[in-house]
């Protein structure tokens, strides 16, 4: 069997139908899909059931609790049998030549095939009102020296950090017995710079087989998260610890200084959320505590920015310009 997909269920009722109808029509058919229902409360572990018994294809694992999206797709990796691994998330679609295109790629046997998605932006009604292609470059890696500038290419088109846009070899994933760990909002990243360390063979292409769906209403600016900047240090860590090993001559690391910047970022914007509930004063304190974060300190004296944004970003953490970069913040989530 050439390919498993992986698709963890829970709560998308409303939506699960039009993603496992998008696989099953794959015009390549020498496949498995694998449903993992998480214990989800609504129709869906009915609906995963009725699925298999109209196509052997699907196979369905009911799990006795729900242990989160990345629990999902290791019991999905447990028992997939296909020579490379997909994994779709359960409100979202893949062109019906995914497959196709992607057997036609992996070649003589990539260890990673990455591929681009596009991002559809939907109002409260469901419906979209734009869309966005994240495209990655056509790259081919198959040497240590050559991983660096990979990377930091997909890093650079946005692309890296997902799981949803690739395709793993399973025996490749099993001999570095790699699983998604059950934390938030960067499972995926932790999952890829563990793999992508390890890899030999990593091919890109500059197209998108990937529907993902974005609620315009479900923005990073409504979503707090107290972990964020612990996360975000940890991020940072592992990304110096990649480029330390393969990018000795330092030609791509700008690319993980400038991310811990916009995550800086990023994290006042979500305390600043109404779902946080911080005052203004408490808000500050958190800006000046990151400011005053020993990762942040040395991040900073490595980094020499060159575009005005950068610069500017980078003169306000440094000098603790706490109620400057506040106003900032609060301008960048206004435009959003």
């Amino acid at each position: 069997m050439k390919f498993s997909i992986i698709v963890p269920v829970y709560g998308v009722e409303k939506y699960l139908d039009e993603c496992v109808k998008s696989i099953l029509a794959q015009s390549f058919t020498d496949f498995e899909l694998i449903l993992v229902d998480d214990k989800s409360p609504d129709n869906c572990p009915k609906m995963c059931d009725d699925y298999a018994v109209a196509d052997s294809r699907v196979k369905v694992i009911h799990k006795e609790k729900n242990e989160g999206l990345g629990f999902a797709r290791n019991s999905g990796m447990a028992v997939a049998e296909g020579e490379y691994v997909l994994f779709v998330d359960s409100d979202d679609t893949i062109l019906l030549d995914t497959l196709e295109k992607c057997n036609s790629a992996i070649g003589d046997g990539v260890d990673i095939l990455v591929y681009g998605m596009k991002l559809c932006y939907e109002n409260k009604a469901g419906e979209t009102i734009r869309s966005e292609e994240l495209l990655p470059d056509e790259l081919y890696c198959d040497k240590k020296e050559n991983k660096a500038q990979i990377t930091s290419r997909l890093m650079e088109n946005r692309v890296f950090q997902y799981a949803c846009n690739k395709a793993y070899r399973r025996e490749f994933l099993l001999s570095n017995k790699t699983q998604f760990e059950q934390t938030k909002l960067i499972e995926d990243f932790l999952f890829n710079i563990e793999i992508f360390t390890a890899a030999e063979r990593i091919r890109s292409l500059n197209c998108f087989f990937y529907l993902y769906r974005k609620p315009m209403h479900e923005t990073l600016a409504s979503r707090y998260s107290p972990e964020f900047f612990a996360l975000t240090k940890r991020k940072y860590s592992l990304e110096k610890e990649f480029f330390s090993r393969f990018d000795s001559d330092k030609k791509y690391t700008d690319i993980i200084y400038k991310s811990y910047i916009k995550h800086i970022v990023s994290a006042t914007i979500r305390n600043r959320s109404k779902s946080a509930n911080l005052s203004k004063v408490e808000q500050k304190a958190l800006i000046k505590e990151m400011m005053e974060d020993a990762v942040t300190i040395e991040a900073l004296n490595e980094f020499a920015p060159s575009g005005i944004k950068f610069k500017l970003l980078t003169k306000m953490i440094k000098n603790r310009q706490v109620k400057r970069f506040y106003l900032f913040c609060g301008l960048v989530k206004a435009l959003r």
